[in-house]
């Protein structure tokens, strides 16, 4: 089950120079909307992509001579000529038109089932799958929707009066902010990656982070400052256990060790960015248990012929999946070349009725959680020998969250006087994970290792990424703004 605490990472410092960044945006030539996903070269192993609001970012300084290829399934290439490319230009694609006589296998048009076995029958010819280097940009968007949050000291507390109201007001404001906040962070990293098969290793550039500290609202953070509230209406001079049930939370706690305990954390292990360049990656692995290979396995997913469509010069197969057997979850497109068939791009969510791991023990425990999104796209690129790489994974998951506890803090005194606690929360949490790469060399430096620092930001500074091939942020990202009170 994965954890949705807002993550907190690396120091690094802004480049210099004055490279100028060129921001340019691909829409659509027939109906003008934004095109998402659409593939930037500007060299070998060189470029971006579009986000979904169809922006891309390029370094002026960066740009090889020649051409700039722009990219995208179902659309004519277009070719730009990299000295002609200005800032805040708009791109149009044109839609491609198919001739299906040209997408066939001999004279006839091959059936779904077909496709998917030729493609495993060429995955050791397409895909390169020994030891790889890939240099990458990592972007990791954090949303809360908090929906209902109580926080209540009970009648039976032995507080005072004045006591118990003024705790319930602090309280009942505190849970209006966090239902009204809605909250975001942003974690930028980039890096090198070596996929050596039984293990990998990562060399880290630099990090940025965009959270609001006072808007940090994950759980655990919830709780801390609900208790710390509670604490403060206690005396400060004794230490409290704190129990929910009969499960003791904690021995001895106090005033003063809430207010000892620093906020302000501002390192991540190495091993856990590893972890999550691995995790993502995994996705377009065609080993059985990656997401990818489950796709392709006809045990577990059953397909259907689309309409074919085009890529980069090429004519591709779209191919449809949907659970055949239960325990498979998803489904989506594979975009498959059909001369190679080598697969282009993936597209997939959650299946109708479809969702992930859930717990419901709201009655017992007061509990309840469902996974209930999962959707991403996946986009491969060949390399200048003809095995294809990833080049860009997006991967979007959210769940629903009801957490009802009672907690008793105890005076560890003689008195042994009692204040009584009710947390009820409930809403929602997504996440978005997106990663841009490109061959690489083999990492010529030390890898990194133990603990890095985050450079944490109060707006978005682009000047950060100059010379850096990075995702372009979405609007929400750029207009991030922290305001101090």
């Amino acid at each position: 089950m994965k954890t949705f605490l807002f993550f907190v990472l690396l120091l690094a410092f802004a480049p210099m120079g004055y490279s100028q960044t060129l921001t340019s945006r691909i829409v659509d030539g027939q109906t003008g909307e934004a095109v998402p996903f659409a593939t930037i070269v500007t060299g070998v192993n060189k470029g971006t992509i579009s986000n979904e609001e169809g922006y891309f970012s390029l370094e002026a300084g960066g740009l090889d001579s020649g051409n700039v290829r722009i990219s995208c399934m179902g659309y004519e290439t277009l070719d730009i000529p990299a000295a002609s490319l200005g800032e805040n230009e708009i791109l149009r694609l044109n839609p491609a038109a198919i001739r299906l006589n040209e997408v066939r296998i001999g004279e006839r048009i091959p059936d779904a089932d077909e496709i998917i076995r030729k493609v495993i029958e060429n995955i050791p010819i397409n895909y390169s799958l020994d030891e790889r280097n890939y240099t990458f940009f990592y972007r990791e968007s954090d949303y809360m929707n908090w929906e209902q949050l109580d926080l209540e000291v009970e009648k039976d507390s032995e507080l005072g009066k004045e006591q118990l109201e003024k705790a319930r007001e602090e309280l009942n404001a505190l849970g209006r902010y966090i239902t009204d906040s809605n909250p975001v962070s942003f974690f930028d990293f980039n890096g090198v990656y070596r996929d050596l098969k039984d293990t990998s290793l990562i060399w880290v550039d630099r990090a940025t982070e965009l959270v609001d500290a006072k808007n940090d609202f994950t759980m655990d953070k919830l709780q801390e400052r609900a208790q710390k509230i509670v604490l403060s209406h206690l005396d400060t001079t004794q230490t409290y256990k704190v129990k929910t049930g009969i499960i003791t939370v904690e021995d001895s706690i106090s005033m003063s060790d809430e207010m000892r305990q620093s906020d302000d954390g501002d390192s991540i292990s190495i091993k856990s960015l590893n972890r999550r360049i691995s995790d993502v990656l995994a996705l377009a692995g065609f080993e059985n248990e990656n997401r990818l290979g489950d796709f392709l396995n006809a045990d577990l997913y059953q397909y259907e012929l689309l309409k074919p469509t085009y890529f980069n010069g090429y004519y591709v197969y779209a191919v449809q999946f949907s659970p055949r057997k239960r325990k498979a979850r998803f489904g989506g497109t594979l975009y498959i070349d059909a001369t190679s068939f080598a697969v282009l791009k993936t597209d997939y969510q959650y299946a109708k009725g479809r969702t992930g791991q859930s717990v419901n023990l709201k009655l017992l425990l007061g509990v309840k959680y469902i996974e209930n999104m999962d959707r991403g796209t996946m986009i491969f690129q060949a390399d200048d020998t003809g095995k294809y790489h990833p080049y860009y994974i997006q991967k979007e998951y959210g769940n629903y969250v009801y957490l009802h506890r009672s907690l008793k803090f105890i005076e560890n005194s003689a008195s042994r006087k009692k204040v009584l606690f009710d947390f009820l929360l409930e809403g929602g949490v997504r996440e978005k994970e997106s990663i841009l790469i490109r061959p690489s060399i083999p990492l010529d430096t030390q890898a990194s290792e133990g603990d890095i620092l985050v450079q944490k930001l109060d707006s978005y500074q682009p000047t950060i990424w100059q010379d850096t091939e990075i995702i372009a942020p979405l609007e929400e990202m750029k207009n991030f703004k922290i305001v101090n009170d």
